[in-house]
């Protein structure tokens, strides 16, 4: 499986080119939407609004890249740190073995909002990890307007 991470000022893109080319944006989680997510108050700084979700039990190739300015995609729980450079396409790989969330950030200065670009990997079963990308391809066609474009405020798309 092979999971591509764009670094963009301020933000995560995470495409999922072996799964239907899905293509998800991950921003800082705002501290007034953090109350209404249960058990989120523990990781301010690093909960997101759309995590990374991948499978436990599965060699991931992970490529990583940068949008704009130099990032750093790292995430020490699961031993990754690759720096996102526009223009060059860098490669880890992971196993998750355990299902839980993993939490990370940009650990390069990439600007003034450097320190609000947390990373949110969500492992999962792999039916679970299917049922998922099953239910981001359906939001994306019930989300897609006339033109064939998601309109905006859709957080996934399938190219």
């Amino acid at each position: 499986m092979t999971l591509k991470v764009t670094g963009h000022q301020w933000y995560w893109e995470y495409q999922y080119p072996t799964n239907g080319n899905l293509d998800i944006t991950s921003t800082i989680l705002p501290d007034a939407k953090l109350k209404s997510q249960q058990g989120q108050n523990s990781v301010r700084l690093l909960a997101v609004d759309n995590y990374a979700v991948l499978p436990v039990g599965t060699v991931i190739r992970i490529e990583v890249t940068g949008a704009d300015v130099i990032h750093s995609f790292m995430v020490p729980s699961l031993g990754l740190q690759k720096y996102a450079i526009p223009g060059r396409i860098n490669e880890i790989w992971t196993r998750i073995d355990r299902e839980g969330d993993y939490y990370g950030q940009c650990s390069q200065l990439c600007g003034q909002n450097h320190a609000f670009m947390p990373i949110g990997i969500r492992a999962v079963s792999r039916k679970a990890f299917d049922d998922w990308v099953k239910k981001q391809k359906e939001q994306n066609v019930s989300l897609l307007g006339v033109h064939g474009a998601a309109p905006a405020g859709g957080n996934a798309r399938v190219e």
